[in-house]
């Protein structure tokens, strides 16, 4: 037989966007699906060893040390207490692309065989319950989060 601190008692359906916000005393959220996701536009691009860029878990390849592009895609991620959780990301360029031989997009070199991968969701990345004082945030105003909030009972 199992012990349990409390019970969980249903409370209400939120959305969660992009401000910040955080899972109240006495409650949990569960967070149960993940829509939409953010254009990002002429971005440059860090895929240096170094760099801590969103698109870090593309796996972006380049022969330099420190590299960066330019890039148009789409992806769809998620925070939670500061931590970035990348559901997808799309449109990716694979070849052909000019490279840059520094972090800021400066010095150019053109590259062939240039590859990024795109990535979907991890298969178990939700749901994904939040315990009081967690915060969540999503990755722009296009991305919201679909969440169960409930109270916890002794």
């Amino acid at each position: 037989m199992g012990m349990a601190q409390g019970n969980l008692q249903f409370n209400q359906v939120l959305l969660v966007d992009s401000a910040l916000q955080t899972v109240p005393a006495n409650k949990v959220w569960k967070i149960n699906s993940i829509s939409g996701n953010e254009r990002r536009t002429n971005e440059c691009v860090d895929i240096s060893a170094n760099s801590n860029h969103e698109l870090r878990s593309a796996q972006c390849w380049s022969v330099q040390q420190t590299a960066s592009f330019y890039a148009n895609y789409f992806i769809s991620i998620f925070w939670v207490n500061g931590k970035r959780i990348v559901n997808t990301i799309e449109n990716l360029p694979n070849q052909n692309l000019t490279v840059y031989s520094s972090t800021n997009c400066t010095n150019s070199w053109t590259s062939g065989n240039f590859s990024c991968a795109n990535r979907t969701a991890i298969p178990n990345i939700l749901p994904m319950w939040l315990p009081a004082g967690t915060t969540v945030r999503t990755g722009g105003p296009n991305t919201l989060l679909s969440v169960l909030e409930f109270n916890i009972l002794p």
